[in-house]
């Protein structure tokens, strides 16, 4: 039961910015594509049957995207999942591995394990990672749902968790400089 945000194949969008081992995509693109590492956020699917392929995982790191809807519960537990997903793009991409990150329609929770990544990683501002990912996938993809309000990071729970993961970096290193300085 593939939905309309895998009309498109091969479901993809190459994010070279953030990193040019780091691509983004929907549930059917680990099976139409050659990546050394794949984080799934959903099972993937054959592009051809529509049939769960789990053994393309490498990493599966599952949660839900309540679409902005998500509790505290929910929120903290999509928080962790994000962080944890940033760290396995984070030691594919300093392997020199090429890595896929994918959810249902690549656009949600595996744009926002990207936008974590490049935040805490990369050293770009959370909106400008947001924005980046929003351009990617329009630039390469094309599917029902994807122009804004939908596409990319639509999703404003997991927009703020991008923004307050920007907070706290940016506040760890403000305590950093003052530590340094004291000494």
């Amino acid at each position: 039961n593939i939905g309309p945000g895998c009309a498109d194949s091969p479901g993809v969008s190459h994010l070279p910015r953030i990193s040019p081992l780091l691509w983004v995509g929907n549930e059917i693109a680990p099976s139409v594509g050659s990546f050394d590492v794949v984080v799934s956020t959903v099972p993937p699917r054959s592009c051809r049957t529509g049939a769960r392929q789990p053994e393309l995982t490498t990493h599966a790191i599952m949660f839900a995207d309540g679409q902005g809807s998500e509790n505290s519960a929910g929120v903290a537990f999509a928080k962790r999942c994000i962080l944890e997903g940033a760290e396995c793009v984070a030691a594919a991409v300093a392997a020199g591995k090429s890595v896929l990150v994918h959810c249902a329609w690549g656009q949600n929770r595996s744009c926002a394990i990207c936008c974590a990544f490049a935040v805490l990683h990369r050293s770009m501002s959370a909106n400008e990672a947001i924005d980046y990912v929003r351009e990617r996938n329009i630039a390469e993809r094309s599917y029902a749902g994807q122009q804004p309000p939908g596409g990319a990071m639509h999703n404003r729970v997991f927009r703020e968790i991008i923004r307050e993961l920007e907070r706290e970096r940016d506040a760890e290193a403000e305590e950093t400089a003052e530590t340094a300085e004291e000494a």
